[in-house]
């Protein structure tokens, strides 16, 4: 074996081991620099999604809000209803001579739907389902007074609901004046229900009597002094031979009367 032979030998084996050793380096950069990517492209991704997180999450709230408030306006909205169907009911069954059992009367020159001012006196106990819970006074006996409304079976007020009446007419069309022969027989009614947290304005005399407006609000907003809902009625008995001349004079179609609509 000559000498030449073998430093041709030396020369490509270490002409081989050098290719091995800078192809095992770029190997290791490439697995590095992937390495890298990787990395950087999870915290791109992470910024991405806690920017999307951020984006949505206050509509997703205001969502929400928006619902809760729309659904306890619905609710004091039946409630109103319901003690409008509740005098209906008692005037069309002719229960009209135990006022007590109807909204409180106002003064007899006061237009119901535009002049009645808004509570600034609590009734005592609340209207609840449940019999053990402190029993109100209810109708009570002064347009001035709320009365609470316990919806949830707690015995606590969600609702404070004020309820009033015009002077009315008698079955002649008279001004009923609680005479001897007289039967109120149609008169103009209003309801109106607060949220519980309008009680501290109420007791101040700062109520207000314009329906609160919930449209692009996920807070309280000015449900705060105003009324979550307002019904106003022209209760006539149905079965009275004169209930559209009654509904008639209640309700004039140019000039303004007692409770006209």
């Amino acid at each position: 074996m000559s000498v030449h032979w073998i430093k041709q030998q030396t020369i490509s084996s270490f002409v081989h081991d050098d290719r091995k050793t800078r192809l095992l380096r770029r190997m290791t950069i490439a697995k590095q620099s992937d390495q890298g990517l990787t990395l950087i492209e999870g915290l791109i991704a992470i910024v991405i999604i806690a920017i999307t997180v951020v984006s949505i999450t206050p509509p997703i709230f205001w969502a929400v809000a928006s619902r809760v408030q729309t659904q306890r306006a619905e609710q004091a909205l039946k409630l109103a209803q319901g003690e409008i169907d509740r005098v209906r009911t008692l005037v069309d069954r002719g229960e009209t001579t135990s006022l007590d059992l109807l909204p409180p009367e106002v003064a007899a020159a006061t237009n119901v739907r535009s002049s009645v001012a808004a509570p600034n006196s609590a009734g005592t106990g609340v209207i609840s389902a449940r019999g053990d819970c402190a029993s109100a006074t209810f109708p009570p006996t002064s347009s001035a007074t709320f009365v609470g409304v316990d919806t949830n079976a707690d015995c606590n007020p969600d609702y404070f609901l004020q309820t009033f009446r015009s002077q009315g007419l008698d079955q002649l069309g008279n001004p009923f004046t609680r005479g001897a022969n007289q039967t109120l027989s149609g008169f103009v009614m209003g309801v109106r229900v607060y949220s519980v947290v309008a009680r501290s304005e109420l007791d101040a005399g700062r109520g207000d009597t314009q329906a609160a407006s919930l449209q692009g609000t996920n807070g309280l907003g000015n449900q705060r002094n105003r009324p979550l809902a307002v019904l106003y009625s022209t209760i006539v008995r149905s079965n009275d031979s004169q209930n559209l001349e009654l509904y008639r004079r209640l309700c004039p179609a140019t000039t303004t009367t007692t409770g006209a609509c």
